[in-house]
C-alpha cells in the first residue's frame, strides 16, 4: 500500500496549548477529517468510530517507534505475551476484590477531608486527591506511608516517558531514565524485602507468583508493578480532580451529584460522565502492524498512530451536546479506560475511589468553591489533569 494522501488538516498531540483546554481544537479536527496528519509521520484519529475500533484491532500494537519506555513494558506489550501476564494481574482488580476496599477507602477520605476542612482553604489535588490515591495503592502494595511524598516526587520525570520517544527533548529523556532508574532501585529494594519476609500485600504476592516459573518472571515484576503503582495512583488523582473541577464549573450538576450521594459512592451513570467530560487519559499511541484504511484513509504498515480519546468521548456523532456535562447521560460508551486488549486493569479501584472521594467531599461539606484559577499540568500528551485546584471548603 502506497503512503497515504496528506490531508489538509493538521493536528498536533504535543501542543503544550492543549492542555489548558484541547476540546475546541479537537471539535475543528473532528469535524473536518477523521484522519489528521500529525508531527513525526503520524496519523492522528479524532473520531469516536475509528478510535473505538483502534483500540480493539490487534492490528495497532507496540511498535518501536510509540513503544512506552521499558519501565512501563507491561503496557506496551503485544499478544501473546501480553495476555497471560495481564490475567495474573487482572486477579488483584477485579470488581469483587476492590469492593471489599470501600471501608478503608472511606476512612483515608475522612481522614483527609478532616485536615483539610479545618484549613477551609486547601489545594484539592495536593491535600485530597494525591495523598488519597498514594495512600490507597500504597496500602495494596504495603509500601511505607512515609515513603509516598517521595514515590509522589517520582511521577511528573517518569510520566513523560509514557509519551512515544520521538516526542521527548533530550532533557525530559533523560530526567525520566533517571528517576525511572532510581525508582526501579527502590522497588527491587521492596521486592528482595518481600523475598526475604512475606507480607500479607500485593506485592509479596506478585514476588511470590514471579517465582513460580510461570508467565511473570523476575524480569517482568518491576514493570509490571511500576506501571500498576504509578497508574494507579497518577490517574485516579487526576479523575477526581477533573471531576471536582467540573463539578465546580456547573453549579446545578453539582447540586444534584450532592443529591446523588447521600448513602454511598457517588452512582456509576454520574461517574461514567464525570469520566467521559474531562478525561484523565486523553491520548494514546500505537503503530501499525500491517497495511490499513481507517477512517477511509490508507494507511502503510509502521505508520504511527494516535488515537484521541479526549475528541472521541466529544464526538457529537456518539454523545448529544457533547460538550455540556449532563450527570443522566446514558447510554454514555466513553473509551477514558480505553477498550479491548489494555483496557485498564485499575477501572473498578479507580471508579470506586473516585466515587467514594467525591461523595465524601460533598457529603462533608456545605459549600465548596474554587479560590483562584485552576493550573494545568504540562506531564505528557496522553495525561490530563490541573497542576493546582485551589478551594475553600465550608464544613456541613
Amino acid at each position: 500500500m502506497s503512503p497515504r494522501t496528506p490531508v489538509a488538516v493538521y493536528f498536533d498531540p504535543f501542543d503544550p496549548l492543549l492542555h489548558t483546554d484541547p476540546y475546541a481544537r479537537y471539535a475543528e479536527a473532528r469535524e473536518a477529517a477523521p484522519v489528521c496528519d500529525g508531527p513525526h509521520g503520524l496519523a492522528v484519529l479524532t473520531r469516536h468510530r475509528d478510535v473505538s475500533a483502534a483500540l480493539r484491532d490487534d492490528n495497532l500494537g507496540h511498535g518501536p517507534a510509540t513503544a512506552p519506555n521499558k519501565i512501563f513494558s507491561f503496557l506496551g506489550m503485544d499478544p501473546p505475551e501480553h495476555g497471560p501476564l495481564r490475567r495474573i494481574a487482572a486477579r488483584f482488580f477485579s470488581p469483587q476484590i476492590t469492593g471489599r476496599l470501600a471501608t478503608t477507602i472511606t476512612g483515608f477520605a475522612d481522614d483527609l477531608l478532616d485536615t483539610a476542612l479545618d484549613k477551609r482553604e486547601v489545594d484539592l489535588l495536593a491535600d485530597f486527591a494525591y495523598p488519597l490515591s498514594l495512600r490507597v495503592i500504597c496500602s495494596l502494595f504495603g509500601l511505607p506511608e512515609a515513603d509516598q511524598p517521595w514515590i509522589r516526587e517520582q511521577n511528573p520525570p517518569i510520566g513523560r516517558l509514557l509519551d512515544p520517544p520521538y516526542s521527548l527533548s533530550q532533557n525530559d529523556l533523560t530526567a525520566g531514565r533517571n528517576a525511572a532508574a532510581v525508582f526501579v532501585a527502590y522497588l527491587r529494594r521492596q521486592i528482595n524485602d518481600r523475598r526475604n519476609a512475606p507480607r500479607d500485600d500485593l506485592l509479596s504476592t506478585l514476588t511470590a507468583e514471579a517465582e513460580t516459573g510461570g508467565p511473570l518472571d523476575r524480569h517482568g515484576l518491576i514493570p509490571m508493578c511500576a506501571l500498576l503503582l504509578m497508574a494507579g495512583y497518577e490517574t485516579t488523582a487526576n479523575i477526581i480532580a477533573n471531576a471536582a473541577l467540573a463539578l465546580l464549573r456547573h453549579p446545578a450538576q453539582l447540586a444534584d451529584a450532592r443529591n446523588r450521594c447521600t448513602n454511598g459512592p457517588l452512582d456509576k451513570t454520574s461517574m461514567d460522565e464525570l469520566l467521559r467530560y474531562d478525561s484523565s487519559i486523553q491520548a494514546t499511541f500505537r503503530t501499525l502492524r500491517r497495511d490499513a484504511v481507517i477512517g477511509g484513509t490508507p494507511l502503510s504498515a509502521g505508520t504511527p498512530v494516535a488515537l484521541l480519546i479526549g475528541s472521541a468521548n466529544h464526538d457529537p456523532r456518539v454523545f448529544t451536546r457533547p460538550d455540556e456535562l449532563d450527570l443522566d447521560r446514558s447510554p454514555n460508551p466513553h473509551l477514558s479506560f480505553g477498550a479491548g486488549l489494555h483496557y485498564c486493569l485499575g477501572a473498578p479501584l479507580a471508579r470506586l475511589e473516585a466515587g467514594i472521594a467525591l461523595s465524601r467531599l460533598l457529603h462533608r461539606t456545605r459549600r465548596f468553591e474554587l479560590d483562584g484559577v485552576p493550573r494545568h499540568k504540562d506531564i505528557t500528551a496522553a495525561i490530563r489533569g490541573v497542576d493546582a485546584l485551589p478551594v475553600v471548603l465550608t464544613s456541613r
